[in-house]
């Protein structure tokens, strides 16, 4: 049975996945949020997919949280397959995007340092705590939720600054990580899910998740060690660092 981690699963992209890999047989999900009690629409899944979804608290800036999730999950299984470093943020998403994590001029400590805390610097630290899970794997992967925001060779404009460095940084912790991981036959990569219309992404996002999450899927199961450090489009293109 494939055994998925997906961090931040109670909306948006990480939801749809859930949902994406629950259609696949013989997967166990292991989908993990802040609040479970309240993720009304992934709650909804356990029933019809009993045995095969597993509901965690966790809160990714939290180490106590993430010693408790890690524990849960080595009661369930003794590997994992991947993990889908999912949860982030974006200050008031594309539609009223806060100043104070965004534009030069309202740009406060506080509210940047928040967006690297979820954005960077929790993946790495998920990653590290699993890793032992992950290298009993098969096949085992790390897949970084990240944006084309976060490509240096593609920025040409300064709006979103915590946003766009935060994805800047996570992708140098994937080649990082893709370098330090691979002797292990762990594949490490970064992928943009496209605009899409979620909270984040906001009504006038140019896609929905419907138009790309399941291509994406194909993208990250076909992934090789060939293809670890890479910095992939939903469709399978490759984005300039």
């Amino acid at each position: 049975m494939r055994r998925i981690l997906i961090t931040g699963s109670n909306r948006g992209i990480g939801l749809e996945l859930v949902r994406l890999y629950l259609q696949q047989a013989d997967t166990l999900i292991f989908a993990t949020c802040r609040q479970p009690a309240t993720a009304d629409e992934l709650n909804t899944l356990a029933n019809p997919y009993a045995g095969r979804l597993k509901i965690i608290q966790l809160d990714v800036t939290d180490q106590g949280s993430i010693d408790g999730a890690l524990q849960l999950v080595s009661r369930e299984t003794d590997g994992l397959d991947m993990l889908v470093n999912n949860a982030g943020i974006l200050p008031g998403g594309i539609a009223a995007t806060e100043a104070t994590a965004a534009h030069f001029g309202a740009l406060e400590v506080d509210a940047m340092t928040e967006v690297f805390r979820v954005n960077t610097v929790a993946p790495i630290m998920i990653a590290q705590h699993f890793i032992h899970l992950l290298r009993k794997g098969h096949h085992p992967r790390i897949i970084n939720i990240s944006s084309d925001a976060g490509s240096i060779a593609l920025r040409d404009s300064g709006i979103n600054y915590s946003y766009a460095a935060s994805k800047a940084a996570l992708n140098m912790l994937t080649r990082g990580l893709a370098s330090d991981l691979h002797p292990d036959g762990v594949i490490v990569t970064s992928i943009h899910p496209g605009w899409i219309q979620t909270d984040m992404g906001g009504p006038t996002a140019t896609r929905t998740p419907d138009e790309t999450l399941p291509t994406m899927v194909k993208v990250i199961d076909r992934l090789t060690l060939e293809d670890t450090s890479s910095f992939f489009n939903w469709d399978g293109s490759r984005i300039p660092w």
